[in-house]
């Protein structure tokens, strides 16, 4: 759909005024009034359902709408310490309220990030976080050989990293709770698919580590992203189960499901230690690809399972 722009009022139009206006001695501006406000009407049309960006993203429009954010105890009953903090953080599940907001179908792979260090360079770019420390080095690191295919999700990235690229592709991080609405949709579910685990009828829904056999689903590491077709969302992202963890914009804090609950576009804590890690990967067992899931990391570590993906306002 192209994008609507504003209508200019040709050059009859403008005499007519100016004949009008010398016949009834009004100020221009009344007489513009009706002009200008056809101009914002035709200006101002519904956002694209989707759009490709500059760093070659496909970017999906997430409606606003409320959603039901955290997750219920029961999800986690297999997991072998179920009453860990992690999981008791995620509760208790509470209506969300967002704004609509654009976020990438896939996680930023490494072609792309690539492109970016070649554009920004390793160190000192003006795309960088005000607080991001002088030593802070934008390489992946921590990654193997055989993460390295183009389409892989960049993976060995810290927050900064991730903050700097969604900067330089004139994006953002998403929050947390942007994220698990673009993972769950509206109605809930534990997985982006449905409630089922990532395994189900001989068919394996995400990239994750199966109890028997780490590379059972098809990749030891990272996929190519997209490979799990059936794991997508409702909203039509994909890969939000699994395959790489992602940062989110938000600082972490265990009780901020509880002191945010039923609120409308929360940001996160304004301080903290840890950044908010989201999606599980293909090294964590399937109760941990569940879209509640909190992981937490101090934002200047790398790690080999960790990526990300990038938002938009309309």
């Amino acid at each position: 759909m192209e994008n609507a722009q504003p209508v200019r009022a040709p050059f009859y139009a403008l005499t007519q005024i100016e004949s009008v206006k010398s016949r009834l001695k009004l100020p221009s501006v009344l007489l513009l009034l009706p002009l200008m406000a056809l101009a914002v009407t035709v200006g101002c049309g519904e956002p694209d359902p989707v759009i490709e960006t500059s760093d070659g993203s496909t970017m999906i429009l997430i409606p606003a709408g409320v959603f039901q954010r955290g997750g219920k105890e029961e999800e986690v009953a297999e997991a072998p310490d179920r009453n860990f903090l992690t999981y008791v953080a995620e509760r208790p599940v509470s209506d969300i309220t967002l704004n609509a907001f654009y976020i990438d179908k896939y996680e930023v792979t490494n072609a792309q990030y690539r492109e970016f260090l070649d554009d920004a360079g390793m160190t000192n770019t003006r795309w960088d976080h005000a607080d991001q420390p002088e030593q802070v080095h934008h390489g992946p690191r921590h990654i193997t050989d055989d993460q390295k295919g183009d389409d892989q999700p960049a993976a060995g990235i810290n927050w900064y990293d991730a903050y700097a690229y969604c900067a330089w592709a004139d994006k953002r991080l998403p929050t947390e709770a942007e994220w698990e609405h673009a993972a769950r949709g509206g109605t809930y579910r534990k997985y982006p698919w449905g409630e089922h685990p990532p395994y189900h009828d001989g068919v394996y829904f995400a990239n994750f580590r199966p109890e028997h056999n780490a590379d059972a689903d098809g990749h030891k590491v990272t996929a190519p992203v997209g490979t799990y077709p059936d794991g997508v969302s409702p909203f039509g992202v994909m890969d939000m189960a699994g395959n790489a963890e992602e940062w989110v914009h938000d600082w972490y804090d265990h009780s901020y499901y509880q002191r945010s609950k039923n609120s409308s576009n929360p940001t996160g804590p304004a301080a903290g230690v840890q950044r908010v890690i989201k999606g599980g990967s293909y090294g964590t067992p399937r109760w941990e690809v569940r879209i509640a899931q909190r992981f937490k990391g101090k934002p200047h570590n790398k790690g080999p399972r960790i990526g990300f993906r990038c938002a938009l306002d309309p």
